[in-house]
């Protein structure tokens, strides 16, 4: 395994020993030749971290409950301050977010290179772009389009961001207090907010 997939199973790992009621809410990764034709009208390519990310797990799978508790959902780090549920998007959805944005949205707010790989609920989108390897990730707000920015590097420096963070214990699982009962939501140590940006920066410099 390369270095991007061993920190996604880190993580992956790191949620299950964290959560005794955790269970894997991913769907199974893709082939190559199946990413290539999901995404051969893109009018770019997307960079080997990407098809590195859709090979080892298809975005999450639209479970619901599964024996009374709600999959924890938990990849990128922005779902941490978030007050929706951030999906790391199937290759598919992501595919079809893309064409409607195209449609939507003028070229001043959303460029025809810009991919999403995540989305909290259709109101912000991580992105990369296309024809570039690596490509940085922005996050794109739909209430402030004019205020896209990168946020990390490339794709492993963010997903080594989390998994470091879940190393050194930065964050906590809690009872979500919006959520049903038994809901858990997994925030970040108030107590640790500087540790967390050095490791930020320690990736992302």
């Amino acid at each position: 395994m390369s270095e991007l997939t061993d920190e996604l199973q880190y993580i992956l790992n790191w949620l299950k020993s964290t959560n005794l009621d955790f269970f894997d809410c991913y769907n199974p990764g893709l082939t190559r030749q199946q990413i290539d034709e999901i995404t051969k009208d893109l009018p770019f390519r997307l960079s080997e971290e990407i098809y590195e990310l859709y090979q080892w797990r298809n975005g999450t799978a639209d479970l619901g409950y599964n024996n009374g508790y709600l999959p924890l959902y938990f990849l990128f780090p922005e779902q941490l301050r978030a007050d929706v549920i951030c999906s790391f998007c199937s290759l598919q959805d992501s595919v079809d977010i893309y064409k409607t944005l195209r449609e939507a949205t003028s070229d001043e707010y959303w460029n025809q290179k810009w991919f999403p790989i995540a989305a909290y609920e259709s109101k912000k989108m991580l992105y990369v772009v296309g024809d570039l390897d690596p490509s940085p990730v922005y996050l794109w707000d739909v209430d402030c389009l004019e205020d896209s920015v990168r946020v990390y590097k490339n794709l492993i420096s963010m997903i080594s961001v989390i998994a470091e963070c879940c190393e050194f214990t930065l964050y906590q699982l809690i009872p979500d207090q919006d959520g049903e009962e038994d809901d858990m939501i997994i925030r970040i140590d108030e107590e640790k907010l500087e540790l967390e940006k050095e490791i930020y920066r320690k990736y992302n410099s």
